[in-house]
């Protein structure tokens, strides 16, 4: 029977000990089913951790894992599996660092079938108080584990489908995230005296309303300076382990071609002929149409960090108000609609799937213009 006993030794070089059991096969599936466990510090613990499996699948007391009592913890190792092979890896990133900072931190170790909706009320209103803006992804994820759970027939209910939303108290605080057509002006004049490469990043985002992402991913075959367009069809994401991948667009309605003002595209070809000199200098042939317009020394994609660090040294050189990276993208929405564009135009210019996100993401402009709008009709009327 010791001969059932296996020694191995760690990759840190300790030995240990392990063993195997055969516990019969799934009436369901037919599937073998076996009892691994290892990592016993001597012989004796593991013959009786194994002494004492070989006698509950004699009795018939063995219950697989299906059958045992799963935690929260437990269904999200099974179900995340399936859920890798389902997504792109940079939406599968995003819900692993949900599961990881709230879901499991909070939910993780209470056992499926002890958990309910009064548990999972608490901490919905927990993470209400925690993450105002995001704590229904986590209702929204917490709710899709067990509603795997009870797919796979492991699971009875799920007690996320009966909480109720939290009322969430409304931010008066006025939105300040994007700059005046003058703060623009001054921040991009100041830019262009500090980093040509950094001024061209912050000119792109502001004049064409693209995602940080997209304008990291363009190359310059996306730009046709004949026409003055420029092609948004991928994006720079951050995958498993802070990799850098490109993926497809946002959504289907990211794929976009910009129209692009003439003076915006000077400098593109500008900073080109400059990119091209920086290059050869270090050993790089930049020629190809199919080379990063905003690459690193490596030519190669340049960190998602790296915008909001260019951000930060500008805005302190010349002391600036500091906007975010996605206050450009703001920016543009803005300035798009003082200028009278269209609430439909600027949902298809910055490639939103839905209108309803461009008008809460934006309403800020349209209270501004709300004076206006009633002057102007009231000297209509007058006329």
């Amino acid at each position: 029977m010791n001969d059932e006993i296996k020694e191995y030794t760690t990759p840190s070089g300790k030995k240990r000990y392990k063993f195997l059991i055969y516990a019969g096969k799934d009436e369901k599936t037919g599937h073998t089913i076996q009892i691994k466990k290892q990592g016993f510090t001597s012989r004796d613990k593991a013959l009786e951790c194994f002494m004492n499996y070989k006698l509950k699948v004699l009795k018939g007391e063995y219950k697989p894992v299906e059958q045992k009592k799963l935690r929260v913890k437990d269904l999200h190792d099974m179900w995340v599996k399936q859920y890798r092979m389902e997504v792109e890896e940079s939406t599968f990133v995003t819900t692993e660092k949900i599961f990881k900072n709230h879901i499991l931190k909070d939910l993780g170790n209470i056992y499926v079938d002890k958990l309910t909706v009064a548990e999972c009320q608490k901490v919905v209103n927990e993470w209400s108080k925690q993450a105002p803006k995001t704590f229904k992804r986590f209702k929204f994820y917490t709710s899709k584990l067990l509603k795997y759970g009870i797919d796979m027939e492991l699971v009875k209910r799920n007690p996320m489908q009966k909480v109720r939303i939290p009322k969430i108290e409304r931010d008066n605080k006025k939105f300040t995230d994007y700059y005046s057509k003058e703060e623009l002006k001054a921040f991009l004049k100041d830019a262009k005296e500090y980093n040509f490469k950094y001024f061209m990043f912050f000119r792109l985002l502001a004049y064409s309303g693209m995602r940080r992402g997209e304008c990291l991913a363009l190359t310059w075959a996306d730009t046709d300076f004949k026409n003055n367009t420029i092609n948004i069809d991928k994006s720079l994401s951050s995958g498993e382990n802070n990799r850098l991948i490109i993926t497809p667009g946002k959504t289907a309605n990211s794929v976009r071609v910009l129209d692009m003002d003439s003076e915006t595209m000077n400098y593109l070809k500008e900073w080109r002929t400059e990119q091209q000199k920086e290059m050869f200098k270090l050993g790089l042939n930049f020629l190809d149409d199919s080379n990063l317009v905003f690459a690193n020394t490596k030519g190669e994609h340049t960190a998602l960090s790296k915008p909001r660090r260019w951000n930060i040294a500008i805005c302190d050189k010349y002391e600036l108000r500091r906007i975010k990276v996605h206050g450009f993208r703001h920016t543009h929405a803005s300035l798009l609609f003082d200028a009278g564009v269209s609430m439909k135009d600027v949902k298809n210019r910055l490639g939103h799937s839905d209108i309803t996100t461009t008008m809460n993401i934006y309403t800020h402009v349209t209270k501004d213009k709300a004076k206006e709008t009633a002057t102007n009709f009231a000297n209509y009327m007058q006329s």
